[in-house]
């Protein structure tokens, strides 16, 4: 364009050049003087240029101008901030976006950082399902992004799934495993379901809101107010729906906005955590994480972190086959190191406890009298039909979670069952056996509670039916090794921390100015999973030995 403009410009240039020479031809004799009407031409001509050449001339600078406006117009359509979802804003946003601002500002904060993790991800499986990728808010408001998030309606993971919905989307829950809590196979069910709500209600608000209280929920509110959107069946004057749920879209919303702009509303300087990146390599059932976390050179926590669904100390057993995910760029040297280990090294102890089925027995008493969920019972016994047990046969029992020892039980008779007390962790987590000497005040939940046993176990290792307990009496325990050590160490003062929803060990080590590997060998924990009311021993001087 440029070249354009300096050849008009050029041509200007002649024409006015040729006109200054118009006088010295006048001089010359008449016979060499061009005729008055070829001169005439010649000028009508030069105007003529000139007109058009001043022309082009402004539309050039038209065109440069235009140009420049769009430029500009892309510039600002680049920092401008947009959204998949729709976006309304009224009271009900203000108030949440107010709330996130002033009442819950450092737990916001977190939640943006963790989303630095997450985001490339769940966005990217949102898009393959062709769903707005700003449902990526909706992970945020459910769980903060915590894949060991557990709501009081029992949902569980970064999504929130309940059993039922999370099995309908393809979850696997058992006994080993919680797929609600991995974040990848959670996004990709999450996507299905949301994308089967948008089919029936036609609006990613109703979709949302039916994604918390159930389609069918929903469903019943539309027909009986005979409304068509969210906004109609969530006035604060129409009872039906839940607090919880006329409340989730404007967060969803206020998050939304918040978390696109974090500084214009005061959330400055957010640390995003690195996106989550990690190879893939196929292990054995029952494989042990410890084993597993070794071969890839990493940290046993670390480990448990990239698969937050497996409940346990090791792949699930009952599977001939396991994909777990290993940190980015290591499983080149895994895959050679899992390959050269004797079997027998792969595997974790799993330590079940082996039951004789006696007559009468069925699966549901034997779940009661070890104090296990029935279904992991069938979790540990895939094969077994719980309709045709037989006298003699053999079933494998999950250690109970919160008797840390395990038992090998041969039954005398259907009343009395007297069990073998074994370790069923990976390393540590052997039993002892003490005397405890009843002191005043003494009852036997307490003396359970203070060495992470049962208090039926009690009674039974003394022959005992009641719970009445007499000053100066002796009671003999099996309890973990780690509690009887700190019995015979006196001068070593405990405390039994009972686990709350979010806590997880390193901040736990802080609160009591120990370290994670502390409290594991203290607990007899193989891992760093812990759940919610969980009983952990944390020792209060000394806490480093």
């Amino acid at each position: 364009m440029k070249a354009k403009i300096f050849v008009l410009i050029l041509l200007l240039a002649l024409i006015v050049s040729g006109c200054a020479t118009n006088p010295q031809q006048a001089s010359l004799p008449e016979s060499k003087q061009a005729p008055r009407e070829t001169e005439a031409a010649a000028k009508l001509s030069r105007t003529e240029i000139e007109v058009k050449v001043a022309q082009e001339l402004q539309q050039l600078g038209e065109i440069k101008l235009a140009e420049e406006e769009r430029r500009a117009a892309a510039e600002k359509e680049k920092d401008e901030v947009t959204y998949d979802i729709p976006i309304t804003i009224n009271a009900q946003v203000e108030r949440w976006i107010d709330y996130f601002q002033t009442r819950i500002p450092k737990r916001f904060q977190l939640w943006l950082s963790r989303s630095g993790r997450y985001d490339k991800m769940m966005r990217g499986i949102l898009k393959e399902y062709k769903l707005p990728e700003d449902l990526f808010y909706l992970a945020m408001i459910e769980s903060g992004f915590s894949c060991n998030a557990y709501s009081r309606a029992h949902a569980v993971g970064p999504w929130q799934f309940i059993r039922g919905t999370g099995s309908r989307y393809g979850l696997q829950i058992d006994y080993w495993v919680d797929e609600r809590r991995d974040p990848v196979k959670a996004t990709h069910a999450a996507a299905r379901y949301l994308k089967d709500l948008y089919a029936e209600f036609g609006s990613w608000y109703l979709a949302a809101a039916a994604y918390n209280a159930g389609e069918a929920k929903i469903r019943r509110a539309l027909k009986r107010y005979g409304a068509e959107d969210f906004w109609s069946i969530s006035h604060h004057q129409k009872r039906y729906l839940k607090s919880e749920t006329k409340n989730y879209v404007p967060k969803m919303i206020a998050a939304a906005l918040i978390a696109k702009e974090p500084e214009k509303y005061g959330f400055k300087q957010v640390s995003y955590e690195e996106a989550m990146s990690f190879d893939e390599v196929t292990v054995h059932g029952g494989t042990s994480l410890g084993v597993a976390a070794k071969l890839a050179g990493a940290k046993t926590q670390d480990l448990a972190a990239l698969n937050p669904e497996l409940r346990r100390w090791c792949t699930p057993p009952n599977q001939s086959r396991y994909t777990l995910r290993i940190p980015a760029g290591t499983r080149a040297s895994f895959e050679t190191a899992y390959a050269a280990l004797p079997k027998a090294e792969r595997k974790a102890r799993i330590g079940t406890v082996s039951v004789k089925v006696q007559r009468g027995d069925t699966l549901g008493r034997l779940a009661a009298n070890y104090r296990v969920p029935l279904r992991d019972l069938m979790a540990m016994n895939p094969r077994l039909d719980p309709r045709r047990l037989q006298v003699g046969q053999v079933i494998q029992v999950p250690p109970h979670g919160a008797n840390i020892q395990e038992r090998t039980a041969v039954a005398s008779s259907r009343s009395q069952r007297r069990a073998k007390v074994r370790s069923y962790a990976a390393s540590d987590r052997g039993t002892r056996k003490i005397v405890h000497v009843v002191k005043r005040g003494d009852t036997l939940w307490d003396i359970a509670q203070a060495y992470g046993i049962s208090h039926n176990d009690i009674r039974r290792w003394n022959g005992r039916s009641g719970s009445r307990l007499n000053v100066g009496q002796k009671l003999v325990l099996y309890v973990p090794q780690v509690k009887a050590e700190a019995k015979l160490q006196p001068s070593q003062s405990a405390v039994v921390y009972v686990v709350q929803r979010g806590d997880n060990l390193w901040e736990i080590s802080r609160r009591f100015k120990t370290t994670p590997a502390a409290i594991r060998r203290w607990n007899g924990l193989s891992t760093s999973r812990i759940t919610p009311g969980d009983r952990l021993t944390v020792r209060l001087a000394d806490s480093n030995s």
